[in-house]
């Protein structure tokens, strides 16, 4: 099996001119995203001049109504590192910055949310000490 170089990416806040970079990654990320503007933190991975990942978190404006007693928390919404890049430990960088950014706005608990079939990213969470706590069960029907 071949080992990839560890990334010498650079982590650091958002800039506006890097969003062309970022819809490079995931195209339709600020259209899915813009429920939380203006109240998310966006940090990118910067490498040969070029956005190569992303993280994006924010506070919860709400108690945690799946786990009691919970009132002031923060949710990890995107992870995302361009496919050239993975394997390189840059998620696993932009989490932890994450985790540690939340920890310095007073938050106690982060939560990710995923699903069983993305295996890289559970890696990632679980790795940065995130442990699984529940599972919500989604139901469908034909009417």
């Amino acid at each position: 099996m071949t080992h990839r170089k560890p990334s010498r990416a650079r982590l650091r806040p958002f800039r506006i001119e890097d969003a062309t970079d970022i819809c490079g990654i995931y195209a339709m990320f600020f259209v899915d995203n813009a429920v939380h503007y203006g109240t998310s933190r966006l940090t990118v991975a910067e490498a040969g001049g070029r956005v190569v990942g992303f993280v994006m978190w924010g506070p919860a404006s709400e108690p945690a109504w799946f786990d009691p007693g919970v009132e002031r928390w923060a949710e990890l919404h995107e992870l995302h590192v361009h496919p050239d890049y993975h394997n390189r430990g840059i998620g696993t960088r932009l989490v932890q910055t994450a985790i540690r950014q939340a920890r310095e706005a007073g938050h106690s608990v982060m939560y990710a949310i995923t699903d069983d079939l993305n295996a890289p990213a559970r890696r990632v969470y679980e790795k940065s000490g995130f442990q699984e706590h529940n599972r919500i069960v989604r139901y469908k029907i034909r009417p």
